[in-house]
């Protein structure tokens, strides 16, 4: 059947139509396979580098086809082949070391998508994947290695669900792992065990770890989860939905387990032994002082270790701190208690900060030897001897004081025999007493008394003297007067 050129036009015009249908159709409408949805891209041809902007623009990423559920979902669209062979850009590269292909998210590429013979570099410098839609049946639907500066199509993934990864600062070998879900699309709202998380270097090999707590915040799920054990090279996946086959893909953020961590404090001086008993011991160290001694506080307590010859090292109890950051050291004191008599014992100490893992090292060991009961029994009665003795000494001390302050008493006694009252002009109740003075005789009255030289001495001037020995005065006698 022959058309005419009119016809020819038209029906060419009307298959234009439907390509341009078929690939806007394409180009717009999202696939959902699990928790991501996925964009066949069979109209724009771009370089790798464009193919990968382009997809950030629709908040995804070039695919991640790490499943043969994947592989099988994506070839769908794109069998039959399409009229032209062609090949799709995928997310992952191998720019940054040959032959090491990796995830744009930095993860290794671990399922083998590739066709017979791939990837081969051939000419050097091919790096970037992508998905053969051919008729040849050895290829199509298989990865293949191309130059990045090529223009094909490409295909985009998103998950439905956002994730953040937040992984703060712990002790050594715990990571506190945060791992919030932002539901973007269909009004799902998440329940706790939706959101869930596992750790290990494959996801195949991960290891499921459950949440340890959980808030909501409208939509917003973030669920907290402990891991513990970490080694080098361990992968975090976070992820969303139930999840029957660990080889699947799903919306997940994955991180390398790099984190930073708290220096576990140390005691740089060990205990100091007191009081022993044949069953206990009382020791005692200095607090772990902040900038100073070794490692990160807090501080939150300390842990008491004990061990005999024969025993390993035995934790004979906890104490709490009751230091903070900034605070002088403290002497902290600690009872061992339940010990055996007559025993050695290693006693050490070790610092603790706030968190999991947060023990620090042992502090240097002090050794006591526990008394045996027989020697606490003679150390005791030593002792009671010991505390006669100095009784009796100090006895005898008081007691010779005593006779010294007592003879004094005497002594004074007598020395107050002697006193005698006050005179009678002076208060009679005063406590004060006066030596008797010897008695004083008065002469009888010198009359007629003449100083040499002197005339003219009445006799009341010379009545009261006292001393009629003086050698100024003669004696005149009676009736020799002028």
């Amino acid at each position: 059947m022959k058309f005419s050129s009119e016809e020819t036009l038209f029906v060419t015009i009307i298959i234009a139509a439907i390509v341009s249908l078929q690939g806007v159709t394409s180009q717009s409408e999202w696939h959902r396979l699990d928790d991501a949805v996925y964009l066949v891209d069979t109209i724009t041809r771009l370089d790798y580098d464009e193919a990968q902007s382009l997809c950030q623009g629709y908040g995804a990423n070039l695919a991640r086809v790490d499943s043969d559920e994947i592989q099988a979902f994506l070839t769908s669209f794109i069998t039959p082949p399409l009229r032209d062979t062609r090949c799709f850009w995928i997310g992952c590269n191998d720019r940054e070391v040959e032959g090491q292909f990796r995830w744009l998210d930095g993860t290794p590429v671990i399922y083998d998508g590739w066709a017979q013979g791939q990837p081969d570099n051939g000419g050097g410098g091919q790096d970037c994947a992508c998905l053969w839609s051919s008729r040849n049946n050895d290829i199509h639907g298989q990865w293949d290695d191309d130059g990045c500066t090529v223009d094909r199509n490409l295909i985009c993934q998103k998950g439905i669900y956002n994730f953040r990864l937040t992984i703060p600062r712990t002790n050594p070998g715990f990571i506190n792992v945060y791992c919030a879900v932002d539901v973007e699309i269909e009004g799902e709202t998440l329940s706790p065990d939706d959101v869930k998380l596992s750790i290990g270097q494959t996801l195949s090999s991960s290891r499921p770890i459950s949440h340890s707590s959980t808030s909501l915040d409208g939509e917003f799920r973030n669920n907290s989860f402990l891991l513990y054990n970490v080694t080098e090279g361990d992968q975090i996946f976070c992820y969303a939905g139930e999840l029957p086959d660990k080889n699947r893909s799903f919306s997940l953020a994955t991180f390398s387990a790099v984190f930073d961590v708290y220096a576990l404090p140390e005691l740089p001086s060990g205990p100091t032994v007191g009081e022993i008993s044949s069953s206990s011991v009382t020791v005692f160290w200095s607090s772990w002082i902040p900038f100073l001694d070794p490692g990160d506080g807090p501080v939150v307590g300390y842990l008491i270790y004990q061990q005999t010859m024969e025993e390993k090292w035995l934790v004979a109890g906890r104490i709490d701190s009751g230091v903070g950051e900034g605070d002088l050291q403290r002497i902290m004191e600690f009872v061992l208690t339940e010990l055996e008599p007559g025993t050695e014992y290693n006693i050490s100490v070790s610092a603790v900060r706030e968190g999991p893992g947060g023990e620090g090292p042992r502090s240097p060991l002090v050794t006591v030897t526990t008394p045996t009961l027989e020697s606490q029994r003679l150390r005791k009665t030593s002792a009671v001897w010991m505390v006669l003795f100095v009784i009796s000494f100090l006895g005898i001390i008081i007691l010779a004081i005593a006779i010294v302050i007592l003879c004094k008493r005497k002594q004074k006694k007598e020395d107050l025999s002697h006193l005698r009252a006050a005179p009678p002009a002076s208060d009679p109740q005063s406590p004060h007493y006066e030596l008797p003075q010897p008695s004083v005789v008065r002469p009888p009255a010198y009359q007629g008394l003449k100083k040499t030289g002197i005339n003219n001495i009445k006799e009341e001037v010379y009545a009261d003297i006292v001393d009629p020995e003086k050698s100024e005065y003669v004696n005149i006698p009676s009736g020799a007067q002028k």
